[in-house]
């Protein structure tokens, strides 16, 4: 099993996971800006971008957050199928 995933599995794995409010997968809508892996702590670090996605309406919010933690959960599950990931961090 490899370590971490090669360039073509972290494309299929952000293409697996969609919004749930556009059905569009998270690949499809440029959400994610870089990945980082740091070696030493097994620790990947996605840059993603929710800034476009983020009402400016106050009772949106809540739901916006809902629907970003649900991505961040499904994208989190995903990486940390690979014994060399042993913690993913969002960073925007």
């Amino acid at each position: 099993m490899k370590k971490i995933p090669a360039k073509e599995e972290v494309v299929e794995i952000l293409k697996s996971v969609s919004d749930p409010e556009t059905n569009l997968s998270v690949y499809e809508l440029n959400l994610i800006k870089a990945i980082d892996y740091v070696e030493e702590e097994e620790k990947l670090i996605i840059y993603i971008d929710f800034r476009a996605r983020t009402p400016s309406c106050p009772a949106c919010a809540p739901i916006a957050w809902i629907v970003q933690k649900r991505i961040t959960d499904e994208l989190s599950k995903a990486f940390l199928a690979y014994p060399g990931i042993k913690s993913v961090e969002f960073r925007e």
